[in-house]
């Protein structure tokens, strides 16, 4: 299951938690990408992960690294099952808690999918803190929470210490972190409707062209893509989770046309969403 954490005082999204389980297969491309940072760590068997068309072997103690926006899949599983621990962070995050810790470049890095980093990692360390969240995770303990939130800083320590960019110096001015941070909200709470960069620029106070600069900054990606990402994501929710018609599920999430949902779709998803609806 699925656990997302939040901040004590603003109640604001900060990072998500999760286990999850494939079984063997074998060639099944289904691309995913989503806006959060992902940290993936196998935990259990074998088999092939592609990300950003790299393709990688996935044994146990491998760790990847997908950004915003980066398309990644398993498609052969060699095992009976691969299983694997999840960490999945919002950029605000990063930026407004992880930095009194980490320097400007390193979040950066671990945010911009244009910046070339190491995207596998295998480090003792890090797969420790790894799965002492996920042990924390299922405690009842209330206190448990706390250590979760201070570990998942020191993970991000560490993995941002394995980036070597030392010449990357791409810092989003701070005053503008709060206008991205309600820009994001706003997109989240509009997606269905026919919004554009002008409604997202004015929600966040500025000139279209400078807010799509500092929206990537902070994000990794464009606006745009956030919003398409989002939309390809609720709609792939809504396609395991309710009953509703791929029209229906089309309209909801945005999209004018039944013809203009399956070619965003197939783009990111890489099969239809029939696809998708037929494997439930």
């Amino acid at each position: 299951m699925k656990k997302n954490y939040y901040t004590q005082m603003s109640n604001q999204y900060i990072f998500s938690l999760f286990n999850s389980m494939k079984k063997r297969k074998s060639n099944r491309f289904k691309n995913h990408h989503h806006t959060d940072i992902e940290l993936g760590l196998m935990l259990k068997g074998k088999g092939e992960y592609i990300l950003n068309n790299v393709k990688y072997t996935a044994d146990e103690g491998d760790l990847f690294i997908a950004r915003s926006n980066e398309t990644h899949c398993i498609p052969t599983i060699s095992t009976e099952a691969l299983v694997a621990f999840n960490v999945q962070l919002s950029p605000f995050f990063l930026w407004n808690i992880c930095s009194d810790y980490i320097p400007p470049n390193k979040i950066q890095a671990l945010i911009n999918p244009d910046i070339p980093i190491t995207n596998k990692l295998h480090d003792p360390e890090i797969i420790h803190c790894m799965k002492t969240i996920s042990t924390l995770m299922e405690s009842e303990d209330t206190t448990a929470l706390y250590t979760i939130r201070s570990l998942v800083v020191k993970l991000i320590t560490l993995v941002s210490e394995k980036a070597d960019i030392s010449d990357i110096a791409l810092t989003p001015p701070v005053k503008h972190l709060d206008d991205i941070q309600k820009s994001i909200g706003y997109i989240r709470r509009n997606y269905s409707k026919p919004i554009n960069l002008d409604n997202m620029a004015k929600n966040a106070a500025m000139s279209p062209s400078y807010f799509s600069k500092i929206f990537r900054m902070v994000t990794g990606v464009s606006p745009y893509n956030y919003l398409m990402t989002i939309r390809i994501e609720k709609a792939v929710e809504s396609l395991k989770t309710t009953n509703k018609t791929i029209m229906e599920i089309a309209l909801e999430c945005g999209f004018q046309s039944i013809t203009s949902f399956n070619k965003a779709f197939k783009n990111s998803v890489g099969c239809t969403p029939s696809e998708i609806r037929n494997e439930i």
